[in-house]
């Protein structure tokens, strides 16, 4: 390719010797600008689309530098910004498109293909229809441009219902159990659209009730998904905010309810989303042979009298699970209700329901059971923002109703709840005189206690100062742990963690313990470094040590140096070196571990060159994955973040980006 404006320069020219040097200069701009182009087209193509980013700036500083300007460079860059949803960037460059060759089909296609996309179909028809005014017929664009004129005037038609051929109807063209098999897989928001397709759609979809017994309002984004694996991670919480959530419309609430008919399995209505009477009618009016699982989000506005209706509609059938978290009007009552209908109950969440009273909640099932060591069949209790915290522990020492349990968590997110703490002195002394002979859930695998330690409370409560040493004295750290959460742990002592570590670090999966003030590497290093402790690995797949700035980077190391299944890492704010990172790097060298596939390095030592061998380490084994037609799930490094890292510099950074794009990762770096 030659670049247009420099072939008008060179032909006004007087035609020179075949030695000259100004000729063979301008020949070898071109031919450097030509070679540029080429290769972002042929990464282009093959969907690297960082890599060609990174060669069509170079063709269009080389050409700027030398005062030429081609539409095809710009429209180029315009098009791999577009496939880099950087839309903002893209729009300009096919604006310059336009601007310096007004008969560019590649820059009003790409034009409109943006704004289309941005939610601007008014403005995108307008695009293309000056696009079809003044640009070249005898381009290939010209056809897409053509098309996409099309799809945008009939987008925009109000009375416009596509139509759907039977012989390209998938409803038709599959069987019938691979229909249902993929239509399962779609959320409920997809269900509702799909219904609009056609006629033949919204039959089939309104007379199959199995795609509405488990309805999904909420999409699990990478954000989400994030948020849920790391939870102390902030920047997953901020880009969920930037995509706030909108709860569905009650209509549609009602037609999950009313489409569903017998083979309603889950009976829930999202956060944010008060439930109106309409809605609660017709889900009392359903027959209910196969639920098993109840729950109503924040703000559903369900009085006393409306609670006490759904539990006796539900309860008598093989309902499983019952989630209530932050209804006010769950009481006493609903609680005694649940305990005497609930007979397959396996999983209990009264997060904040402050009315229900813990003493009533150990009265309601000693009803129910014979004598005060009987347990229930509860296998998991959610107890979060609930002033009954230390009672319960207190109460569970004494007696066996809730001894059963494997999953418990008793989190403070709001330290509102340390104010209406009543009664901690005496409750503590009972504590004392009575035996505890046995841990109180000797079977407990799964514990949250986010909250229990923040110093910003401990140290100005007598309730929560107690409430941290209660932890250890009702032995709730049960051995063989397989999930520990404890988020804000400031005022953790080093006995405290000891214990914990002592008893529960060889078997842990997940460890999420930030702002630990008191770990220190002696704590980590306590099962990694003695005899035979290489020969065990640990199974931890889930780290998150942000902010504990009180270990040094050999605990670290000896810490991470067992750990050969780790996925999701969180080690900002940390002493992390170059050492924990290079053996991060070894794990994912080694080729049957699972993995690293998000690490967060925020704010500490780490260098350039440390994590371009990580980056180049993670290329390396997703190419090998890739290649291998045996693997059942190729691995990719999702999320790699290294803000805020002093010797990482903006060439580390471009580096790793380039050598990252292979597998989309999302690359964090402010320099």
């Amino acid at each position: 390719m030659f670049v247009a404006g420099r072939k008008r320069k060179l032909a006004a020219e007087p035609r020179q010797a075949s030695g000259s040097r100004g000729a063979l200069s301008a020949l070898a701009l071109e031919a450097e600008i030509n070679r540029w182009y080429v290769l972002g087209r042929e990464n282009f193509r093959e969907r690297q689309y960082r890599n060609a980013l990174d060669y069509h700036n170079r063709a269009v500083a080389l050409a700027a530098k030398e005062g030429v300007r081609d539409a095809k460079l710009y429209s180029a860059r315009a098009h791999t910004l577009y496939k880099l949803r950087e839309f903002t960037r893209a729009l300009s460059d096919a604006r310059e498109a336009v601007r310096i060759d007004t008969s560019s089909s590649a820059g009003y296609m790409c034009m409109a293909s943006i704004l289309a996309d941005a939610g601007k179909p008014e403005e995108a028809l307008a695009v293309a229809k000056q696009g079809l005014g003044q640009a070249d017929t005898r381009a290939s664009e010209y056809k897409h441009l053509q098309l996409l004129c099309s799809s945008l005037s009939l987008r925009l038609d109000p009375a416009h219902q596509p139509a759907i051929e039977s012989d390209t109807d998938p409803i038709t063209r599959l069987p019938a159990d691979l229909v249902v098999m993929i239509m399962r897989l779609l959320d409920t928001r997809m269900l509702s659209i799909c219904r609009n397709v056609s006629t033949r759609w919204l039959h089939l979809i309104d007379n199959m009730p199995v795609l509405w017994s488990k309805p999904c309002y909420l999409v699990e984004s990478p954000a989400r998904t994030l948020a849920r694996q790391l939870p102390a991670y902030s920047k997953a919480q901020k880009r969920m905010q930037q995509r706030p959530y909108r709860a569905p419309p009650d209509a549609v609430i009602r037609r999950v309810f009313e489409k569903s008919q017998r083979s309603l399995v889950v009976a829930t209505a999202p956060d944010g989303l008060a439930v109106s009477a309409k809605a609660l009618e017709t889900l009392l009016a359903c027959p209910r042979p196969h639920l098993a699982h109840i729950a109503f989000g924040r703000a559903s506005a369900l009085s006393s009298k409306s609670i006490n209706r759904i539990l006796n509609w539900c309860l008598p059938a093989m309902v499983t699970d019952i989630r209530f978290p932050y209804c006010m009007q769950v009481g006493n009552d609903e609680i005694g209700v649940i305990a005497k209908l609930g007979h397959k109950l396996r999983a209990l969440d009264i997060s904040g329901c402050i009315r229900v009273s813990v003493k009533c909640l150990f009265m309601a099932w000693n009803s129910v059971l014979v004598g005060a060591h009987a347990t229930t069949r509860i296998e998991e209790l959610i107890i979060n923002d609930h002033p009954g915290i230390a009672e319960f522990l207190v109460y569970s020492s004494k007696h066996r109703h809730f001894g059963k349990l494997r999953v418990l968590h008793a989190a403070i997110r709001d330290q509102a709840v340390f104010s209406m703490f009543k009664n901690l002195g005496p409750l503590l002394d009972y504590f004392r005189r009575i035996q505890i002979t046995q841990a109180p859930f000797p079977d407990l695998r799964e514990l949250n206690i986010d909250g229990i330690w923040d110093t910003t409370i401990s140290n100005h409560r007598f309730e929560s100062t107690q409430l941290s040493t209660l932890l250890l004295s009702c032995r709730l750290f049960a051995c063989n742990l397989r999930r520990f959460s404890a988020l804000d742990s400031s005022s953790a002592s080093h006995n405290q963690m000891r214990y914990f570590f002592d008893h529960n670090l060889s078997s842990l999966h997940q460890l999420h313990l930030t702002r630990a003030t008191n770990l220190d590497a002696l704590v980590l290093a306590a099962r990694t470094t003695g005899v035979g402790a290489m020969a065990e690995p640990l199974p931890l797949v889930s780290l998150d040590l942000s902010g504990c700035v009180g270990v040094t980077a050999q605990g670290l190391l000896a810490l991470v140096a067992c750990c050969r299944s780790l996925t999701h890492v969180n080690l900002c704010q940390t002493a992390a070196d170059n050492s924990v990172l290079s053996k991060l790097t070894e794990i994912v060298n080694t080729p049957d571990a699972s993995g690293i596939e998000v690490l967060v390095l925020d704010a500490t030592d780490v260098t350039g060159a440390a994590v371009r061998d990580f980056a180049a380490a993670c290329a390396a084994r997703y190419r090998r994955q890739r290649n291998n037609q045996h693997a059942k799930r190729v691995w990719r490094l999702q999320l790699l973040d290294v803000d805020n890292c002093a010797s990482v510099g903006s060439d580390a950074v471009a580096l790793t980006r380039d050598l990252l794009s292979i597998m989309s990762t999302l690359v964090l770096a402010a320099i």
